[in-house]
């Protein structure tokens, strides 16, 4: 799974609450995502285990040339926005349009994508 997403949105919170089983322990708010890292998480489903890999982007106009390396092959892709920024929501279509182009999905309208609204305790 792609994360995108403005720069500052908290995808790296997001992705390292997740992976620690909803234990944050705040070093992500002063950490700055060059270009892409990921995150795996080892889950069971049906006896099976399962790896997911939460790949963190940058959110940042400079690494979006990126996008071809890290999008292709990505089986969804979630877009996060911070709701105490306007901005960052009205963004998403573009990051949506980047990943399509980049990642060049088979179907690209039945492509999953996910909106997730982050920073909630910062909404008025």
């Amino acid at each position: 799974m792609v994360v995108l997403g403005d720069v500052a949105v908290g995808k790296t919170s997001l992705i390292k609450t997740y992976v620690n089983n909803g234990q944050f322990q705040g070093e992500a708010a002063t950490q700055v995502s060059i270009g892409s890292n990921f995150e795996s998480k080892t889950l069971k489903h049906e006896g099976l285990d399962v790896v997911i890999q939460l790949w963190d982007t940058a959110g940042q106009e400079r690494f979006e040339s990126l996008g071809y390396a890290f999008y292709r092959g990505s089986n969804c892709c979630m877009l996060v926005y911070d709701v105490s920024n306007r901005a960052s929501f009205e963004a998403l279509n573009k990051w949506k349009l980047n990943f399509i182009s980049n990642a060049s999905p088979a179907d690209a309208a039945s492509f999953p994508f996910m909106v997730v609204g982050n920073k909630s305790d910062l909404a008025e």
